[in-house]
């Protein structure tokens, strides 16, 4: 077992019970001893291959240290490693903006990171998986939207946008509401799932549920191997990096919000009259309220 950083006050907390863990989990306490900086930009997917264990085994290991979750874990190895003022500012402020930049070179820097992400995300289209999605909802009798804390505001993004084009397109706000949402659906309607780590328990218990009662399931998520995809019947990847400490950062919104508007694109165009015609309806009934 290495250690890289001894004075680190979570290294020490892992090496405090790392006689308690079992033999998978101290495979996981390993590799973090030995790449404490490396661990902090991995999901859990690649954490989990990169000790060759299950993804049981890093919760697990999570679960030991008494946390909540392997998104908790990473904010607390972040936070520990934030010993250096430079290393502080970079972590906390978005696109490695520090407070020694002027304003010019903080906008540059955060329009790089957004287009960074479009671009990796355009590089990621799976035009036959984007298809395949659109299909789905074209012959759905209902979309669910499904997504929490951010990405439950890029899942109600979605329900407005489809519901330009389609009737029955649905986002409760609420956890236990999508989650009762999830339970009722069959294999009539579709489900799309928004998760950036799509490592997120809720998440992934609405998509059993909704798996379960017979509903095609897509995911627009940063990772094509996570707890999300299993439950998947098809994956579109963004592209956009998440630090552990700016969960919900606006240039992976932006990346989900251009892969929601690729499938919007494709589901107009393949249903284009029908479509066309909702949204003349929707357009109308809204220049109605204005003056």
């Amino acid at each position: 077992m290495g250690i890289n950083a001894a004075h680190n006050d979570f290294l020490l907390t892992i090496q405090s019970v790392y006689p308690s863990l079992t033999k998978a989990e101290k495979k996981v306490a390993d590799y973090i001893l030995q790449n404490p900086k490396g661990v902090r930009f991995m999901s859990i997917t690649d954490l989990a291959d990169a000790c060759s264990v299950s993804l049981t085994s890093v919760f697990r290991f999570c679960k030991t240290l008494r946390l909540r979750g392997y998104q908790e874990f990473k904010v607390q190895l972040a936070l520990s490693m934030n010993d250096e003022e430079e290393s502080e500012e970079t972590e906390l402020l978005p696109a490695a903006v520090t407070r020694a930049d002027t304003v010019d070179t903080a906008a540059k820097k955060l329009l790089q990171s957004h287009v960074n992400a479009l671009t990796e995300t355009h590089a990621l289209v799976d035009a036959e998986a984007l298809r395949k999605a659109a299909d789905y909802i074209n012959h759905s009798d209902q979309v669910r939207f499904f997504g929490l804390g951010g990405s439950m505001l890029t899942a109600m993004e979605g329900m407005y946008k489809f519901l330009h084009i389609m009737p029955n397109v649905y986002c409760l706000s609420d956890v236990h509401m999508q989650t009762m949402g999830a339970s009722t659906l069959n294999e009539h309607d579709v489900a799309i799932f928004i998760s950036h780590s799509g490592a997120s328990k809720e998440i992934v218990q609405m998509a059993q549920k909704a798996r379960a009662g017979g509903a095609r399931t897509v995911a627009i998520t940063r990772y094509a191997k996570s707890p999300l995809a299993e439950y998947m019947d098809v994956v579109l990847l963004c592209g956009g990096y998440e630090p552990p400490l700016q969960e919900g950062s606006f240039p992976s919104k932006t990346a989900q919000l251009f892969v929601l508007d690729l499938l919007f694109t494709e589901v107009y165009r393949t249903q284009f009259d029908y479509s066309k015609e909702i949204n003349k309806r929707v357009t109308t009934s809204i220049l109605d309220k204005n003056y």
